[in-house]
């Protein structure tokens, strides 16, 4: 077995993560390696999508928007 860790948390959420764990049939370092994987996965979230070298007009805003920037 590999090296073990305490990790100290309030008894609430010990409480929670041990009805999680019991839920799916697996022990407590199993459902917090399953909950950390899930937390992995989930993509980050970009900021923007579009820049531009110089100011943009309204209008130029409105049909770069309506373009959908090249999206999918």
């Amino acid at each position: 077995m590999s090296d073990l860790t305490t990790i100290k948390v309030p008894k609430v959420v010990r409480d929670r993560l041990q009805r999680v764990a019991a839920s799916k049939g697996v022990t407590l370092a199993q459902a917090l390696d399953q909950l950390l994987d899930t937390a992995a996965a989930q993509p980050k979230p970009t900021i923007g999508g579009y820049r531009s070298d110089r100011p943009l007009s309204a209008e130029e805003i409105d049909r770069q928007l309506g373009q959908g920037f090249g999206a999918w």
